[in-house]
């Protein structure tokens, strides 16, 4: 009985491990009012360049300046 315990954890975790990697990237939006030549447009940009570059495809940043998100 525990080998069949074992075996059957074993199955659900190689089943769902999968799962995990296969997940659609998470989606920022950085809206601003500012221009994208202002400190806070260039930061916004520097913003979505580390992430994008530190999390891989993990994570998707859409920056929206000048309020076109609202």
């Amino acid at each position: 009985m525990r080998v069949a315990l074992i075996a059957s954890v074993f199955a659900l975790m190689s089943a769902t491990m999968p799962a995990v990697h296969a997940q659609e990237p998470i989606i920022i939006k950085y809206s601003h009012v500012n221009s994208e030549n202002t400190p806070k447009g260039v930061g916004a940009l520097r913003f979505k360049e580390l992430a994008e570059k530190y999390l891989g495809n993990r994570v998707k940043v859409e920056v929206f300046a000048n309020s076109t998100l609202f």
